[in-house]
């Protein structure tokens, strides 16, 4: 499928100019006339924000799920350490971490380079495609400051272009509140000038005006949860509800879930391509290795299948499934105890490996001197620490011994999330029934569990129970326990279990602690790098970071 993504390639030069003596233009860099004398350079221009606007996999997911009590890094590819353990100060975020402050600001410096000069472009027979690029770069200016509101609450907000004449940058923080409408008045102009879907093969996965509503949801019920809300000002949650429902409803209910955990076809909606439940999605090629982002199947596997176990699903996240009857998982109950990984809800078996199950021909063995343990003879160094792997996202198919990168695609915003924030603005404004209708929809439709039944008191805990599992591993997890107020229980010990395979064929479940974790109140935001406030002394850092 050609797509975006597959055209995608280095721009950093684009606005490069050579000064030789000869003045000689070196093949591999563009002028600015040339980027801004050509739409088709131009939109390659627009196609280099992307890569630096949308993040995926462990940029968006799995090095976030990795500081909560999701999952256990094997290898810190993140630097996800120096948070799980308290240690993270403005002079340690590094450039592999998930701060992306100098990142993000480079997007939107992309952006504002954009809107400087698009009116140079030539607009005869041009319209359409300046409109639509237009639409884009307002969305990814919007995607890339809802990053850093994510990371640090209020920022700075930039729309002017610094250039190498500029000696001194004395811009203040926005509030959260501020930096919110800025990224609202984006979206609008999004919305506006983007179309409703991207027909055209080799521009599918390009942001579309669903897209920027989806964004404009996920804001706005950030906005509207107790953290933010102090005052539980109905009127935020009003604009959550309606945000979500606008999606939910948009151009004629073009998006429908995808995918059934109950008829194994649930991590459809993560290999098929631009189905209809992806709202927006990005997608890597199988064409050149991009790795970490289309190695996804051989990162997440087992170590006895050649795989690297990267990211390990913790105890405490394989709990919380369901059993198949909807009634919760216990220890304490000895039929659970004696067969954990028996009479699951169905989203339990595609979203989590576990001992003596069917993967890729053979049993899993993350019993102690099993394949996949770490006794195992098969790269025990990549074994998984808890004795589980991540399955979501996972494609079997793939024969990563052969080549160990494959087209992949990362979903940004699915139509299961907007049912979930859909839910939990109506709960929050006591329309229960509403609430529990779309609810039980998403569970009935994505893992054909039993309804809801729980009194209107307790369902906003089941809402938020059912955004943990549904949502599990796409990032959400770390930014929810956050504008809820309850960070801190994303930092108790990750646990795992150590398996004695008996005699007889049975095994023995011990847990255990695989990672002390230690939580630090100001971890509610990421600390502004140091050497960015050196830049700018007016920067104000986050609270309790020296």
């Amino acid at each position: 499928m050609k797509t975006l993504y597959m055209y995608m390639f280095a721009v950093a030069m684009l606005l490069s100019a050579c000064n030789d003596t000869l003045d000689l233009k070196p093949k591999n860099a563009y002028s600015e006339d040339d980027v801004w004398g050509d739409p088709k350079l131009t939109e390659v221009f627009v196609n280099g924000i992307y890569d630096r606007a949308v993040l995926a996999y462990k940029d968006a997911g799995y090095g976030w799920a990795a500081q909560t009590d999701e999952l256990y890094g094997n290898f810190n590819w993140t630097n996800e350490n120096v948070y799980v353990r308290g240690e993270a100060t403005p002079d340690n975020q590094t450039s592999g971490s998930l701060n992306n402050w100098n990142s993000l600001y480079t997007a939107i410096r992309y952006c504002n380079t954009f809107f400087l000069n698009i009116n140079k472009v030539d607009s005869v027979g041009n319209e359409s495609l300046i409109r639509r690029m237009k639409g884009e770069v307002y969305f990814l200016r919007a995607m890339a400051y809802f990053e850093l509101l994510k990371r640090f609450g209020g920022v700075l907000l930039i729309t002017k272009v610094y250039d190498v004449t500029d000696k001194t940058f004395t811009e203040k923080r926005a509030t959260w509140q501020e930096t919110k409408d800025f990224i609202l008045a984006d979206i609008a102009q999004a919305v506006q000038l983007l179309p409703a879907s991207q027909s055209s093969d080799m521009n599918k996965g390009r942001a579309t005006a669903g897209a920027a509503l989806a964004l404009k949801s996920r804001l706005l019920l950030y906005a509207a949860s107790p953290y933010f809300n102090k005052t539980n000002d109905q009127q935020l949650w009003r604009d959550a509800r309606d945000a979500a429902k606008a999606v939910i409803d948009y151009n004629g209910k073009m998006f429908s879930l995808y995918g059934n955990a109950g008829t194994g076809t649930y991590n459809k909606t993560f290999l098929d391509f631009f189905n209809t439940e992806v709202i927006f999605g990005r997608v890597y090629s199988g064409l050149v290795k991009a790795d970490r982002y289309n190695t996804v199947s051989r990162d997440l596997s087992p170590n006895g299948y050649d795989g690297y176990s990267a990211y390990n699903v913790i105890q405490q996240m394989v709990d919380e499934f369901e059993m198949a009857d909807g009634t919760a998982f216990s220890w304490n109950n000895p039929t659970h105890a004696q067969n954990p990984y028996a009479n699951r809800e169905s989203r339990f078996y595609a979203d989590i490996l576990a001992n003596n199950q069917q993967f890729k021909g053979r049993l899993t063995q993350f019993y102690e001197g099993g394949d996949d343990s770490p006794q195992s003879p098969y790269s025990p160094w990549n074994a998984s620490k808890t004795r589980y792997c991540m399955r979501k996202m996972v494609d079997e198919a793939v024969d990563w011994k052969k080549q160990d990168f494959a087209a992949t695609q990362w979903v940004v915003f699915r139509l299961s999330e907007m049912y979930l924030n859909y839910a939990e603005a109506c709960a929050a404004l006591g329309q229960y029934g509403e609430a529990r209708t779309y609810l039980n929809d998403l569970r009935q439709l994505k893992a054909g569990l039993p309804a809801v039944t729980a009194p209107d008191a307790g369902l906003m805990d089941r809402i938020k129970h059912e955004r943990r599992i549904e949502l599990c591993f796409e990032g959400h997890r770390y930014f929810d326990i956050r504008r809820w107020g309850i960070a801190e229980v994303g930092s108790e010990d990750a646990k795992g279990v150590v398996i004695t395979k008996q005699p007889n064929g049975t095994f023995t479940y011990q847990q255990i602690t695989v990672e002390e974790r230690t939580w630090v109140p100001s971890f509610y935001f990421y600390p502004i790098p140091r050497t960015e406030i050196q830049k700018n002394p007016g920067i104000t850092q986050n609270p309790s970071y020296n």
